[in-house]
């Protein structure tokens, strides 16, 4: 995920080379700006369950807290993927647990 981002990341920066206009080049590099940090934010999530519930509790307290549209916008984002990576953790762990049979007398 965070390379899709990146890579969105690149093609804005190239449309703001090629773009005069400055309102459309403001707008392209806000928006960029939003992808990059959305991708950092996803790519440094901790991969422990304890990590993660950690960074979802401080990315909705973040959120509560966010003052403006677009920084609320990465924070769902990174949230989305946090909760599912905790999901997929979750998953993997069940999966992976030896079942035990019940002893019968």
């Amino acid at each position: 995920m965070p390379q899709l981002l990146r890579a969105e990341v690149g093609r804005l920066h190239q449309a703001m080379r090629t773009t005069l206009d400055p309102v459309a080049r403001r707008k392209l590099a806000g928006r960029a700006m939003e992808l990059a940090q959305e991708a950092e934010a996803i790519a440094d999530l901790p991969s422990d369950a304890e990590g993660l519930n950690g960074a979802i509790a401080h990315y909705k307290h973040m959120l509560a807290n966010a003052d403006n549209p677009s920084k609320q916008q990465v924070l769902v984002h990174v949230l989305q993927r946090a909760e599912s990576k905790l999901q997929q953790l979750s998953s993997q762990q069940r999966t992976s647990r030896p079942h035990r049979l019940a002893a019968v007398a």
